[in-house]
């Protein structure tokens, strides 16, 4: 049950939703500050939300936690234990869904826009060549959001810090994306301990709003050892805690003989749609950063060098849709993963200059799918065995060999990339998350 109050504050009005709510007399407080949580705007919400639900669950450390295998040892049900959650987030984007109701987490919400005048000038006046936006615009619009967040904010967690000393609770944030550099300043104007997460290219992209966030946040929280090792390249940050992308796979895909057969029945539908001597390439979302401008100079190539391959673009948006413009691609919009990965032979993932690691690849993994990507940040280690990585310099014509190599080889590696795809099991990435808060709070 839902249950909202009115709250006035002087900058603003927000509102509280207790979602399930559960207070402890003593115990871990995590504070959560966000633009979005629940609904989600995409994957790093939807993985916050996984860890933030985890760890207020009983559970192992990540030492002690056992080798987990996607798809065995069902849904956990554990019970609580004594840590809680409550998230701060903007309430533009709706109500609470299936991703956070009745989980434990509580819930205040701001009425805050996610977008603004100079957020729409950036989009409408890209640069029409890479797709990107304009970042003197995003910049404004970044910096006049992350005051306003930061302003309405600050009383919030003062308020908070004072409960939890009074209860004897001890007190940790946590932040991630586009509001991270207001929540941050206001975490430490509250003598609130943080945890920063960096989830894409946005931290890089702006360094100047988001330095004093990533550096003086405990502890910096990325997914894979190559992805810190880039945001060390460019910030001094104190410490990095590698915690992966969490899937529920079991929760998302139900069990491994309905994934199996799931695969099975697309396999089967090609060949009995004479497709099946296709090679089918999948490449799920495209952005700038997800390789807008590789594409549109590969695609053209690998028809000249591989006439027989095709490949499937999905996902929504200006920039999916703009590829299904070439002879050898068709855009086929947002479809369920598990449609994406029962139809294809290989799976593509490319970056501009962040390598964040991309769940999707597992998630490909999870169907038998072997993908290829690019030597960037973490994406080797989340393709691992499963598949092939091509040197950051690579031509035109090393990723089309790299591809029609995995594609001859989609059985061999197939099976490796299943068994990698554990990597990022929500069981695992949570004791891992549990470890990072217990570490930073020295537990």
């Amino acid at each position: 049950m839902t249950v909202s109050t009115g709250v006035g504050w002087a900058f603003n009005m927000g509102r509280i939703d207790v979602v399930g709510m559960r207070r402890r007399a003593m115990g871990v407080r995590i504070l959560a500050a966000v633009r979005d949580l629940d609904p989600p705007a995409g994957g790093a919400e939807m993985s916050m939300a996984t860890l933030l639900k985890g760890v207020i669950r009983d559970g192992p450390y990540a030492e002690d936690a056992p080798d987990y295998t996607p798809l065995e040892g069902g849904i956990e049900e554990r019970g609580s234990n004594d840590w809680s959650v409550k998230v701060f987030q903007s309430s533009m984007r709706g109500d609470v869904t299936d991703l956070t109701q009745d989980s434990g987490l509580e819930r205040e919400v701001c009425n805050l826009p996610v977008e603004d005048l100079w957020s729409g000038l950036s989009w409408r006046l890209r640069n029409r060549k890479s797709g990107r936006n304009r970042s003197g615009f995003e910049r404004r619009h970044l910096l006049k959001t992350n005051r306003a967040f930061w302003s309405w904010l600050s009383p919030l967690l003062v308020a908070e810090k004072e409960m939890a000393e009074k209860n004897g609770d001890v007190v940790i944030g946590i932040t991630q994306l586009h509001w991270s550099a207001g929540a941050a300043r206001a975490f430490s104007n509250a003598g609130i301990p943080y945890l920063a997460f960096v989830r894409d290219e946005l931290q890089f992209n702006h360094p100047q709003i988001y330095r004093d966030s990533l550096e003086g946040a405990a502890a910096v929280c990325g997914a894979g050892q190559g992805l810190l090792k880039q945001i060390r390249d460019v910030f001094k940050i104190q410490f990095g805690a590698h915690v992966p992308l969490p899937v529920n796979y079991a929760e998302r895909f139900g069990s491994a003989e309905e994934v199996a057969e799931r695969r099975l029945a697309g396999l089967t539908d090609r060949v009995e749609r004479n497709d099946g001597g296709v090679p089918r390439i999948a490449v799920v979302g495209v952005t700038p950063e997800k390789g807008f401008e590789f594409y549109k100079r590969f695609l053209p190539h690998l028809q000249n060098v591989w006439a027989d391959a095709h490949v499937d673009v999905y996902g929504g948006g200006a920039y999916a849709e703009a590829l299904g413009e070439f002879d050898n691609a068709t855009w086929l919009g947002h479809t369920s993963v598990e449609d994406v990965f029962s139809n294809c032979d290989v799976h593509v993932l490319t970056v501009a200059s962040t390598g964040s690691w991309g769940r999707v690849i597992n998630e490909a993994g999870l169907f038998g799918v072997p993908s290829v990507t690019i030597d960037i940040g973490s994406q080797p280690e989340a393709v691992g065995p499963g598949g092939i990585v091509v040197p950051r310099d690579g031509d035109m014509d090393t990723w089309a060999t790299a591809i029609k190599d995995a594609y001859e080889g989609r059985e061999e590696y197939g099976v490796a990339a299943k068994g990698h795809s554990a990597v990022v099991d929500h069981r695992r990435s949570i004791a891992m998350f549990r470890s990072a808060i217990r570490d930073v709070l020295d537990l």
